[in-house]
């Protein structure tokens, strides 16, 4: 099936909406097993499957043609990996939520005002400098280092899976990561020592 879809997945990275549509109507029955199983998490059907779209619009532009990786499997594994992150978040939040849902004379750990219809200024300056200095630094790794970052933290994989795609050994995917993360790391510290320099 992966060579049948190939065509369809380079228009819709070339930004074909009908291209995308296709894939979407190929891949239903495995949207709505996965939406079904974890709509618990939802607040109804169409909230769930939305989620499992999303997760495979975003596996569409990040497959790589040239790779033997079979599609169908990659959409399977990437639908998993956004319910089970958003699985995750939804536990974390409404544990946060139980926490601190307590009587008037206890104590709670949130701040005594929390306006967040007014966000702090400086503190979304200082994200967006953050995010353009990550992001210039990103540019200056190799793109097998950006690829594996990329595989390992947005998309969820394991080592092991990384390494099976590319033919290599678990141990060579965790040194290139390692190797791209402290280099992430000691650019991002040597641009804070500069920008805080006089």
């Amino acid at each position: 099936m992966t060579e049948a879809l190939r065509p369809w997945i380079r228009e819709a990275q070339n930004g074909s909406t009908e291209a995308v549509e296709f894939i979407l109507e190929q891949f239903h029955p495995l949207i709505c097993k996965h939406s079904r199983k974890n709509l618990h998490h939802y607040g109804s059907m169409d909230e769930a499957r939305s989620t499992a779209h999303l997760a495979i619009i975003d596996c569409i532009h990040a497959f790589d043609l040239d790779s033997d990786e079979d599609a169908p499997r990659a959409f399977n594994r990437t639908i998993q990996s956004r319910f089970r992150r958003e699985s995750r978040q939804n536990q974390v939040y409404w544990a946060r939520v139980e926490k601190n849902i307590i009587g008037e004379e206890a104590a709670t750990d949130l701040p005594p005002i929390i306006d967040e219809l007014a966000p702090d200024p400086h503190h979304y300056m200082d994200f967006v400098g953050l995010r353009d200095d990550l992001d210039l630094h990103l540019r200056r790794l190799s793109e097998r280092e950006r690829r594996f970052l990329h595989l390992r933290y947005a998309a969820d994989m394991t080592l092991a899976a990384i390494a099976a795609l590319h033919g290599l050994s678990a141990s060579q995917v965790c040194k290139v990561i390692k190797g791209a993360e402290n280099k992430l790391k000691s650019a991002m510290t040597a641009q804070e020592y500069k920008d805080i320099s006089p």
